[in-house]
């Protein structure tokens, strides 16, 4: 092949390949505009999905109101939910129980002592659907309408209870209060699961008295137990005495005083209790006007014993 006829195939293949390239760009032209209005179409679709909330994915525990034109279509959930955008307009309401904090209130009680008392609020939409409705419809916002409702409550409540009663019936404050919210709420579509007052703060001056009153009570007791316990201790000693004789008792007199006699001190002075049995014993000699029969049970040796103590005691009378 000569040069002149091989630069023209070349320029023929040159020429073909430049065509084919032309040919090929201009349609992918088309088919990339066609793609790319398709994506800017997809991705608007899906602005307006989550702008306009045309679909709603609801949880297990939730419910949505739908709203067309101002009044109630129905309720969706839980899973997708579609809403016409623009004409319907969806509430979302949890089924779930909510803790709900009363802020802490200052109450009066019966007997006019202020106390500040906190408390906490347990509360759930029903699940059914006539609830679900009416949690939305009937109230405003019933997690603040049940919060208020409770604390004009628990203000009438405590009123009625002295400050002692108040502290041992909290559980009986507690069931009256949940009771109250039950009635007034029957309309709103709510359980009622608890109300709990979680602390009550007494002024701190009424606190002491009251820890003041309690220890004087507990004195009492321990005086009275212990006066007690002396008056057993006394009956006692009087049961045991009743069966002893004059004798006995003088006998055992003597001893204490021979004990005494042994210390420090010399001089004894006999007490009238004494005297008094010697005189009775003294009335029994001279009733029974038999000395010999008395004289015989009188130990002489004891007698011995006990001589120089009276002879004390007769010397003394004598000054």
């Amino acid at each position: 092949m000569d040069e002149s006829k091989f630069k023209n195939f070349i320029f023929t293949i040159l020429t073909l390949f430049v065509l084919g390239a032309l040919i090929a760009v201009f349609y992918l032209s088309q088919k990339i505009q066609t793609s790319i209005l398709w994506f800017l179409g997809i991705v608007f679709f899906i602005f307006l999905i989550f702008k306009f909330k045309i679909i709603l994915t609801l949880k297990d525990y939730e419910r949505t109101v739908i709203f067309r034109f101002g009044k109630v279509r129905r309720v969706g959930g839980p899973g997708w939910t579609f809403v016409w955008p623009l004409i319907e307009k969806p509430n979302i309401v949890t089924l779930r129980v909510e803790t709900i904090d009363i802020p802490p209130q200052n109450v009066l009680t019966k007997d006019n002592i202020q106390l500040r008392v906190d408390g906490v609020l347990f509360i759930s939409v029903k699940p059914d659907k006539e609830s679900v409705v009416n949690s939305i419809v009937n109230v405003e916002d019933y997690r603040k309408a049940s919060t208020m409702y409770v604390i004009a409550v628990l203000r009438d409540i405590i009123g009625e209870f002295e400050l002692t009663e108040v502290v041992t019936n909290v559980e009986d404050i507690n069931t009256r209060i949940k009771k109250a919210l039950e009635n007034v709420s029957k309309e709103w579509g709510i359980k009622v699961t608890s109300v709990e007052l979680t602390d009550i703060k007494i002024p701190e001056d009424i606190l002491m008295a009251m820890h003041e009153q309690k220890a004087a009570v507990q004195k009492k007791l321990a005086v009275y137990e212990l006066a007690e316990s002396e008056k057993a201790k006394i009956l006692a000693v009087k049961d045991a005495t009743d069966q002893l004789s004059e004798k006995t008792v003088i006998y055992y007199y003597l001893k204490a005083l021979e004990k005494m006699a042994e210390g420090q001190s010399s001089k004894i002075i006999f007490p009238m209790e004494l005297t008094s049995l010697l005189n009775k014993v003294t009335d029994t000699i001279s009733k029974t006007k038999d000395v010999k029969k008395v004289a015989n049970k009188v130990d002489t040796e004891d007698l011995k014993n006990y001589l120089p103590f009276i002879k004390a005691y007769l010397k003394d009378e004598e000054k």
